[in-house]
């Protein structure tokens, strides 16, 4: 039989992802459960690297505003050098 004609003939309630998931077999839910654990995974890692590749923007800004403001090398180490 076609799918499209079982699809036709399920009432609506036997079409939700939720209904579809439960009715899965047990490997097929697992490959599925892991499938959004790595997609979960996989966006924390982009938010992160996002957030920290904007946080050394800003810092290497910072830094050559105060690179370029004219004041001597040994006075800008002298400051720089005092940070962590």
């Amino acid at each position: 039989m076609n799918p499209v004609d079982i699809a036709a003939s399920l009432p609506a309630s036997e079409l939700s992802l939720l209904r579809m998931f439960l009715n899965a077999h047990l490997v097929v839910q697992l490959v599925m459960i892991g499938l959004l654990a790595a997609s979960v995974w996989s966006w924390t890692i982009i938010v992160n690297k996002y957030m920290l590749l904007t946080r050394m923007k800003n810092s290497m800004d910072s830094f050559e505003q105060v690179f370029w403001s004219g004041q001597s090398l040994e006075e800008l180490y002298t400051i720089l050098s005092q940070r962590p």
